[in-house]
């Protein structure tokens, strides 16, 4: 047996702390993985999610051949087969209809740099129809371009400047674990800890106070509580005369606002308004926003009002304050034209990764070949039955994963790919931290699974490109890497580190200088008035709401929330732990209303769909909510997405998920 090994690594998962890891290898076998102790913001802790990722490697579900769908029935075939007759269908579609019938459809399942050479693959064949936008936060990004040009997050370490935090939407220990210690250490040092959140969370025992808003309505309390610090004069008169643009037009607005109504709509008390008051009034206040707040027809506006709320009161640009929603600062660093291959002379047709069911059977060019790449849609996207339906109406769909997810049910070809411990990359968040980690490769690849990029490349060597797309890795990565070597950070650097930190200030905005039109936080955007949107951050409703449709919210008079499970991240982890059945958790409320027992047995269902589970009572929820974990595949249980809509959010590219009412009774 030879001598123990460990290799530097990190988690490549969708989540805001991006942990540096380490693994421990032994006779070519991951045994298992830990911590990395030395990382300065994720100090050695790894969440379930993370130290099951050797397990999930081994899986014995885990496909490590070429796959073929004949007659319904999956068949293993070789690469160059499977290389030699997609490159055929791509270039049939392409001599057809143009480069557009040919799509590529993605998302963030499995990050790293490298993944990104996908987009080099589909410019270099002349073009094709791009996916844009998100699943996830576009919304709340569109809005702090709006107010601030940029999102941008203060360095974790700064909270301990903070005499409050207000944790805003965003359950912490099962998406940010890390940043716990940070809130820990604040809290030893005198800061109070708030949390705005409908549901419970870990954090509500240790709370001064939880704050329970009905699902989509915080903009109006954040609202109420900016006409409270505005008519009692306790804002930052310097800040929004200096530094801000169209407060007049907002503090005109707020004048016309009642706090009473607003306290009604959001379902809060006035005490509660006038403790939020005291709290930002009363800073430097540190808001952390999920990204929950923005998934409604209302969302992007919603994370205006709060935006809107820390800079009248001062927050925005000190240190211990800001509005910590993503942290976009290697967008300014990496150059991803050059690995990308960003072309002006490609044929690409864009369409919504929220609403792509509806373009793919609208499209006047039709889809011939789909691709799908780091995700799992068919679980993930809303409307889950007309994204399947959309996708079996395409020729030929490629899918490159691990596992025979939902999606594998519209798959023609299953290409198997790495994970994180089989390949050589770098990772970073674009959420919260400001380090990049290299990935160093751990084993060899499991049976014929390949990298993503090596998969591209050998589609590509088909088409007659295969030179120009591959490259040694450590060419690509440092191309991505060249803005920063000013700098000091290279590829031989980061390697040899494991880990370095971003250029950038711990506090954004302290010279006032933001990165709108107006060089100016602004109150009223005149980019937001012509894109089509209310200039002010202002009182606006989900579309599934009482006061916008009163006859749905009486035939479904319940909020459905899907919330991120605390095993998984989204899809990628219920092949390791399934439950036996999906958990429907509900107030005592709708217990009551309903009859209902712990453990009953219910449908909940709206005019889209239904999916079965077994009753939760759970003390804390808000009265009128019921709450499931997302991510299930069908096989397991049901998806969630076969009751919500694909509706967008009100900004940008974005899901409306949450934006859905429901009803529910026992079987």
């Amino acid at each position: 047996m030879s001598e123990l090994q460990t290799v530097k690594t990190a988690c490549p998962l969708d989540c805001w702390d991006c942990c540096s890891m380490i693994a421990y290898v032994q006779d070519g076998k991951l045994l298992k993985v830990e911590g990395d102790p030395d990382h300065p913001i994720t100090q050695g802790r790894l969440c379930v999610k993370g130290k099951r990722l050797p397990e999930r490697m081994y899986h014995p579900e885990r496909v490590l051949t070429p796959k073929k769908k004949i007659d319904g029935i999956w068949t293993d075939i070789s690469w160059d087969q499977a290389f030699r007759e997609i490159a055929g269908k791509m270039q049939s579609a392409k001599e057809t209809y143009g480069p557009v019938a040919v799509m590529h459809t993605f998302d963030s399942g499995s990050g790293g740099m490298l993944k990104e050479l996908e987009g080099r693959f589909f410019n270099l064949f002349g073009g094709y129809t791009q996916t844009i936008g998100s699943l996830c936060w576009d919304a709340g990004l569109e809005a702090a371009r709006y107010d601030m040009g940029v999102s941008l997050s203060h360095d974790p370490a700064d909270h301990r400047n903070s005499n409050a935090i207000v944790v805003w939407g965003r359950n912490v220990t099962v998406t940010n674990m890390h940043m716990t210690a940070f809130l820990k250490e604040a809290r030893k040092q005198g800061s109070k800890l708030v949390i705005v959140n409908p549901l419970p969370t870990d954090l509500t025992e240790a709370a001064d106070r939880q704050i329970r808003p009905r699902p989509g309505t915080d903009s109006a309390l954040a609202l109420a509580v900016c006409r409270v610090l505005w008519e009692e004069e306790r804002y930052d008169r310097k800040f929004v005369e200096q530094y801000a643009v169209g407060f007049p037009q907002f503090a005109a607005y707020l004048e016309q606002l009642s706090v009473e109504e607003l306290c009604k709509t959001a379902d809060v008390t006035m005490e509660d308004v006038e403790f939020l008051a005291d709290i930002y009034a009363n800073g430097p206040t540190s808001t952390l926003l999920g990204i929950g707040l923005q998934r409604y027809a209302n969302g992007g506006n919603t994370i205006r009002t709060i935006d809107a709320l820390a800079a009248l009161s001062g927050n925005i640009g000190v240190s211990g304050g800001g509005v910590n929603y993503a942290n976009r600062i290697w967008s300014q660093w990496l150059n991803w034209d050059a690995l990308t291959l960003n072309d002006p002379g490609a044929e690409v047709r864009t369409f919504s990764k929220v609403e792509q069911a509806e373009d793919i059977l609208t499209a006047d060019v039709p889809v011939e070949v789909l691709f799908v790449t780091r995700s799992n849609p068919v679980s993930q996207i809303s409307n889950r039955q007309r994204t399947l339906q959309a996708y079996k109406s395409v020729d030929c769909v490629v899918l490159i994963d691990m596992f025979m997810h939902d999606t594998a049910e519209a798959a023609d070809y299953f290409l198997p790919c790495t994970t994180v411990f089989e390949e050589e990359d770098i990772l970073f968040t674009s959420m919260w931290h400001p380090y990049l980690v290299y990935v160093n490769r751990a084993v060899e690849p499991l049976g014929e699974s390949k990298s993503d990029w090596e998969i591209f490349a050998g589609i590509a060597d088909e088409l007659g490109y295969g030179e120009e797309f591959l490259r040694p890795v450590h060419e690509w990565m440092e191309t991505v890497l060249a803005p920063l070597q000013e700098a000091g950070i290279t590829r031989d650097e980061l390697q040899a580190r494991h880990f370095m930190k971003a250029p950038s200030e711990p506090v954004p905005w302290t010279d006032r200088k933001f990165a709108t039109p107006s060089g100016k936080y602004e109150f009223y955007s005149e980019t937001a008035e012509r894109e089509g949107y209310a200039p002010l951050p202002m009182l606006q409703y989900p579309r599934e709401h009482p006061r916008n449709n009163q006859l749905l919210a009486e035939q479904y008079p319940y909020q459905f929330l899907t919330v991120h499970p605390r095993h998984s991240i989204n899809a990628q982890h219920y092949i390791l732990k399934a439950p036996t059945q999906p958990i429907v958790e509900i107030s005592p409320r709708i217990a009551q209303e309903k009859l209902l027992q712990e453990g009953d047995q219910v449908r909940v269902y709206t005019d889209r769909g239904e999916i079965r589970g077994r009753v939760k009572i759970k003390l804390g929820i808000h009265p009128q909510t019921v709450v499931m974990e997302q991510g299930g595949w069908n096989r397991m249980g049901g998806s969630v997405n076969d009751l919500t809509s694909n509706r967008h959010a009100d900004f940008g590219i974005s899901t409306a998920v949450y934006d859905c009412l429901c009803n529910l009774e026992k079987i």
